[in-house]
């Protein structure tokens, strides 16, 4: 992989020269799939559906999900019948639905087929000619099963991304939730080291929700569940044959794509230049009915690959009531045209209500300048659904911020007063000499299982993140580029501006990083010990060697602590 710069954050991958590319390549080209703009009166505005629920029962929900590829005679994105890895053979998950104290019993059935040896290790120079590996990345047919954002054991058989699920195997996981588990929306995908990009990239993902107790939460926000919407915001790859095997070649792609840049070199597979577009549940703009008045709550849950969404409904405020699964304990009220800002692994909880004048609105990610963009590009307005206000009334009312103040799951406990120990992490994009390969680190290291930071439980600790890019003396140097922070089992304090314009305090487990500023964060350990990771979430960064091992230790057992250690 090679990252060649200009002005404008003009990004440039080197095309993989590798057996299973090149078996890719002597498929033919489908029609439907060639990169052109798709049809959206032809494939879209198709009524909202969300994704197929399971409940639990009696604490436990028990279920099964098969990864096995999609049928591409049953399943297309565009008019484009796509062949790509998935759950149950949906280019959606199903949500999973809980409750505080639940037992998630979820057998990981990989049916997927296994790959000769002569395909593992194309897949294996794919990746080790695009970045210096430190580790043997997993083959894109193995997987494993990560519980994003809940506060839940990474050991044994629960949310241990750290296990590999081979092709034509299976795994049972046994997620316990602890009775006191903030409530909210949480996510749930692929995260098998050297296949999370691949496969999350097809579709991978689905929704998990914490229920709301109907005893303790406010009226007016259970009357807004009834009619909730699930947004599993997406930006699903696949090549002109319908497929996704040769992730090195889709991103980042050009700052502006126009033709010329597109067909340059590297550049026709990329995102910007395929002229694909962001799905929700695996739909092309939907259309969500409501009648005028009405409030409904919208789950929003960004599982895209490398997009900055500005998510805007023309006309409406957005009252956002929680950040990545965790209550505000108010209600946050942007006003019409104030975009959320949604980055991969983010999730906000949104309620809309209606407005009193019917009509089409329509739902956008605004554009994003280069300097605020993920891509460090110049991205453009996106059409993501058309909210439709019918002329029936059903006027209901917003919970207040009084009424939401009891549901913030932490009170209003300010981390900054308690923290001691300090964590720095560094992301680090470079390049070598030659401009041939490229540095995924963190803290200057790639990846490798036994590189591990030792964190001590109970502590509360100040992490301080920043990114880097080539130092001075390297050819057309990389400059600092966002990065996307995230960290499994235990959620940290961040300070935003408020609607208002006032700092506040809020709890997130996902958060960019915009380099070289530093932006630190407040968080503490506790509950569990074991490893985890980690990483950043632009997923082929992560593949790359942008993820770190973190162990929580029980020194009072006698585990031993450095919270220093880099």
């Amino acid at each position: 992989m090679q990252y060649n710069f200009i002005p404008l954050g003009f990004i440039a991958f080197g095309l993989s020269v590798c057996a299973s590319v090149a078996l890719a390549e002597s498929k033919p080209i489908i029609p439907a799939c060639a990169y052109q703009d798709i049809d959206v009166k032809k494939y879209g505005y198709v009524p909202f559906q969300n994704p197929p629920d399971i409940h639990s029962s009696n604490g436990v929900l028990t279920t099964s999900l098969n990864v096995q590829y999609t049928d591409p005679a049953a399943t297309s994105i565009g008019g484009c019948p796509v062949t790509l890895r998935s759950y149950n053979g949906q280019l959606v998950g199903p949500t999973l639905r809980v409750r505080q104290g639940d037992v998630i019993n979820l057998l990981l059935n990989n049916q997927l087929p296994k790959e000769t040896a002569e395909e593992v290790q194309a897949q294996f120079e794919q990746e080790s000619r695009n970045a210096y590996l430190n580790t043997v990345p997993a083959s894109f047919n193995t997987t494993n099963m990560h519980y994003h954002g809940l506060h839940v054991s990474p050991t044994g058989n629960s949310d241990n991304v750290l296990l590999d699920i081979a092709p034509q195997s299976q795994f049972q996981n046994e997620v316990k939730l602890p009775a006191s588990h903030p409530i909210g929306s949480y996510w749930y995908h692929a995260h098998a080291h050297g296949s999370t990009s691949i496969q999350v990239g097809s579709g991978m993902a689905g929704a998990i929700v914490i229920e709301d107790d109907a005893k303790t939460a406010p009226k007016s926000l259970l009357a807004a569940n009834a009619n909730e919407k699930i947004f599993v915001l997406q930006t699903i790859l696949y090549d002109q044959r319908g497929e996704l095997n040769n992730i090195t070649s889709l991103f980042p792609g050009p700052s502006k794509p126009t033709p010329k840049d597109c067909h340059a070199a590297g550049n026709k597979d990329t995102w910007p230049c395929s002229r694909r577009r962001i799905t929700i549940n695996g739909q092309i703009v939907p259309v969500i009915s409501m009648k005028r008045g009405e409030v409904q709550r919208w789950r929003l849950i960004d599982t895209a690959f490398r997009e900055s969404i500005a998510f805007v409904v023309e006309g409406h405020d957005l009252h956002e009531i929680a950040l990545d699964g965790n209550y505000l304990g108010r209600v946050d009220s942007w006003q019409a045209g104030t975009p959320i800002d949604l980055q991969p692994g983010y999730r906000s909880d949104v309620l809309i209500k209606a407005s009193m004048k019917a009509g089409d609105y329509r739902i956008i990610d605004r554009p994003t300048v280069a300097a605020k963009s993920l891509r460090q590009a110049d991205e453009p307005e996106n059409l993501l659904a058309i909210l439709r206000v019918t002329n029936e009334t059903n006027d209901m009312a917003l919970p207040t911020s009084e009424e939401m103040a009891p549901l913030a799951p932490f009170g209003d406990i300010d981390l900054r007063k308690t923290a001691l120990g300090v964590q720095e992490v560094v992301f680090k994009l470079g390049q070598d000499m030659n401009g041939q390969k490229n540095y995924f680190q963190v803290n200057y290291r790639a990846f490798s299982p036994s590189h591990v930071r030792q964190l001590p439980l109970s502590a509360t600790e100040m992490w301080s993140l920043t990114t880097a890019g080539d130092p001075a003396g390297v050819s057309n140097p990389i400059p600092p580029l966002p990065h996307v922070f995230h960290i499994h089992v235990n959620p940290f304090q961040w300070e935003r501006k408020g609607p208002d314009g006032a700092d506040e305090l809020v709890w997130k487990d996902t958060l960019l990083v915009q380099g070289p500023a530093v932006t630190n964060i407040y968080t503490q350990y506790q509950d569990y010990i074991g490893k985890f990771v980690m990483h950043c979430h632009i997923l082929d960064h992560e593949d790359l060697g942008m993820m770190e091992v973190q162990q929580v230790v029980n020194t009072v057992a006698g585990g031993i602590a450095n919270s220093h250690s880099h």
